[in-house]
């Protein structure tokens, strides 16, 4: 299993891979290559505690739309229910973190070698509005991004203030 809760099969020749994920009944996830490669969710109001927002919901639906999708970089999604951000959602190119008021909307994070926080362009949004900013996020980062580059960088590149202006 995966941190990204998907089922990563190794140590299987190339020409059986799809033969597997038929047998499975499943779709293959990406796992490499420019594209939404995962949304990472925390158990949020279905299973915790502390959550404060349906994560599962909104990670499951930010998956269907947007796993595998084609961008100018990778990209990563996370989707935390509480302010713990167990889903790792700062570190994130685009971040959703539940509390009490609603969604808080990141940009800009990711791990790695030089790592980013992600920063904060809006607060207490209900669901369909953060998912709304998130689509204009995503129109943002393929109309702006170069060639591999990710949305963090953009936002280096640009300015924060030029993400904004556009989203707004």
């Amino acid at each position: 299993m995966t941190s990204a809760a998907r089922i990563a099969i190794i140590g299987v020749e190339e020409k059986d891979v799809d033969a597997i994920w038929a047998d499975l009944e499943m779709d293959p996830g990406q796992v490499v290559g420019i594209c939404v490669r995962s949304v990472k969710a925390c158990p949020g109001t279905q299973f915790c505690r502390r959550g404060k927002q349906d994560s599962l919901g909104v990670g499951m639906h930010l998956d269907e739309r947007y796993h595998g999708v084609a961008m100018p970089g990778k990209m990563k999604f996370g989707v935390s229910g509480c302010p713990n951000q167990c889903a790792e959602t700062s570190f994130k190119d685009v971040g959703l973190v539940g509390t009490a008021k609603g969604w808080r909307v990141l940009v800009g994070g990711n791990g790695g070698v030089l790592p980013r926080l992600g920063q904060p362009v809006a607060k207490n949004l209900a669901t369909e509005e953060a998912l709304a900013l998130i689509d204009r996020i995503v129109a943002y980062y393929r109309a702006n991004a170069k060639p591999k580059e990710r949305l963090g960088k953009t936002i280096e590149r640009l300015g924060l203030d030029h993400l904004k202006a556009a989203l707004a």
